[in-house]
Parts: C-alpha cells; structure tokens; sequence
C-alpha cells in the first residue's frame, strides 16, 4: 500500500510558535460567529497568529497532517461550541463524532494528547455538553473552564475578555 506523503507540511516559524491560536468549529453550527470571533481575534493577534481551516491550510495540503504539525506549536486551540456541536450529524444519520474521519474530533483529541490548552467557546446560546455527550477522547473537555460569546450587544465585551484570557 502506498502512503501518502504531503508537500505541504507546514514550517511554523520559531518566532511564532507557543503563540498560535487555532479555531476549531463546525460550519453548519457555528460558521457566522465563528467568522466574526476568527476577524476580531485577527485585529488583536495577527492574522499570522490564527489558523483557521479556510484561511490557513494550502491547497493541496493533507488536512490531517497539517494539523498534527501546527496543533503541538499552538497556545490554545479554541473550541467554538454552538448548540448543535456535540450532535450534529451527517446525511447517514451517524453523529459527526462517531465518524473517524470527523475534523473537529481530530482537532481537539490533538490538542489534548500534546497537552495544547483547549478552551471552549460557547456560541449561540449552547451550554457545556456533559462528558458523556461526548467521545471518550474528549471528556476531558467538558470540564475546562470556558467563555460564552454572545451575539450584540454584548459581542465586543465577551470578546475582550477571551482576548485578554488568551
């Protein structure tokens, strides 16, 4: 069998490193506020400084292998939890988390197994999942201190504070 092997594999800067900031989101649950958390976090970090899928990842590059390199030189890894998050599913009926090819599984289970500081950020009025709403690989999740970003007007204020916690 042959194996893959990416062209793409990212050289994070040393300068850089330990001072990323990842976005891990759903689109179909939270893909608005997520645009505007990922443009305000741009302003206050550089845009240099956030990886966002859409923004950050090259054509052509293997979305896994991308971040299995870029995870481990993250500060944070930010966990944009909307209400359906934990139990959207896809056209088969399967929950997005019981599917292995599941990206945001993928992301979070990373950053946990490097130790990466993971912070939920509740959106769109969801509330923490209970450990037992989630895969076994992120359990440990449900019980990090996190932030609720709130639509306006209350927008900027939320954001200043998960920027001044960053």
């Amino acid at each position: 069998m042959l194996q893959r092997k990416s062209h793409h594999r990212p050289k994070v800067p040393w300068l850089l490193r330990g001072k990323l900031v990842f976005a891990s989101y759903r689109r179909r649950d939270s893909s608005d506020i997520t645009g505007r958390i990922c443009d305000r976090l741009v302003t206050e970090i550089g845009r240099r400084r956030l990886i966002r899928d859409i923004d950050s990842i090259p054509l052509g590059a293997d979305f896994r292998d991308f971040i299995e390199h870029v995870i481990p030189s993250c500060r944070v890894v930010l966990a944009l939890i909307g209400m359906d998050w934990h139990i959207e599913a896809g056209a088969d009926g399967r929950r997005y988390f019981d599917d292995p090819k599941d990206m945001v599984g993928f992301e979070l289970a990373c950053a946990l197994r490097h130790g990466v500081r993971v912070v939920p950020v509740l959106v769109g009025g969801a509330s923490m999942p209970a450990p037992e709403a989630l895969p076994e690989t992120l359990r440990p999740i449900a019980s990090l201190q996190g932030i609720a970003v709130r639509s306006d007007p209350d927008f900027h204020r939320d954001m200043d504070r998960l920027v001044a916690g960053l």
